[in-house]
């Protein structure tokens, strides 16, 4: 139990650094609620993976091609 929370936690403070940082790189493209919209809709696209360890790689990826993909500010 202990360790499953302690998975949850490490994987939420990634991606909280994720939103972070696509935030600063969209700066002026995309607002700071879309970039966490984006990031929380992919977010649970993972919730039933089975391997949790590259969600937070997975999403920041995959946030990044959505919002290149969508180049006007949001």
């Amino acid at each position: 139990m202990l360790a499953t929370e302690a998975r949850t936690r490490i994987e939420a403070h990634a991606i909280e650094h994720a939103v972070e940082r696509l935030t600063r790189r969209y700066a002026g493209r995309h607002t700071p609620e879309a970039v966490r919209q984006t990031v929380e809709q992919l977010t649970d696209r993972y919730a039933t993976a089975e391997i949790h360890a590259f969600v937070p790689v997975l999403v920041e990826r995959d946030a990044r091609r959505i919002l290149d993909a969508d180049g006007g500010a949001s």
